[in-house]
């Protein structure tokens, strides 16, 4: 299982496609993290309009005392993973999720946090999704990328950047990660398992 790899390296590369910030000269220091703002408000109106689902048939268990994450806690509602334990794992400013269907492992990680980058820097060209999808009611920015295992897919949504990743035993004969079209469902089929409200 990846879970473990992806931890940080991959929220780290997630909010920094998602939430680099430009700064005019270039440094040659470690990329400093702030907080970026939560759209509460647009998240509640998507509640309300059914653009964006609740999680409530889904088997979701979030850690013994964990902290209240300060960001929507979004997770793929697909109809075949209605039977299978999806275990979080909240801190403060960001969530990892992980689920087993079968053959097929998906990870969920969010996180608020940005890197501060110098508008030379060559993550600030991954910060432009090269495709777009449909995410909770809106057309937004999304990055595919390739595997050993199966595909990953970075995406931002109110104001939180988000990825997706899965890995099937049989990653060379599975279709869910031969092709990117299942990875891509599962973005645009994301659902609230948490607060709408900070």
């Amino acid at each position: 299982m990846r879970f473990a790899l992806i931890g940080a390296a991959a929220l780290a590369a997630t909010a920094a496609a998602f939430f680099a910030i430009a700064q005019p000269t270039p440094s040659t220091q470690t990329p400093a993290r702030q907080l970026m703002p939560i759209d509460w408000e647009e998240l509640r109106d998507a509640v309300k309009n059914q653009r964006l689902q609740r999680t409530r048939t889904m088997k979701v268990t979030i850690a013994a005392n964990a902290p209240r994450p300060s960001l929507p806690m979004l997770l793929p509602l697909e109809p075949t993973m209605l039977a299978a334990a999806i275990n979080v794992f909240p801190r403060p400013d960001s969530y990892a999720a992980s689920m087993r269907m079968g053959d097929i492992t998906i990870e969920v990680h969010g996180d608020r946090r940005a890197a501060v980058l110098a508008k030379d820097d060559p993550l600030m060209q991954l910060a432009q999704g090269k495709s777009k999808s449909m995410v909770a009611g809106r057309e937004v920015p999304v990055v595919i990328d390739k595997t050993e295992g199966g595909f990953d897919i970075t995406f931002s949504r109110f104001g939180a950047a988000y990825l997706i990743a899965i890995e099937c035993r049989q990653p060379e004969t599975d279709e869910r990660c031969t092709k990117p079209e299942f990875v891509e469902k599962l973005a645009q089929r994301m659902a609230l398992a948490g607060p709408d409200s900070p």
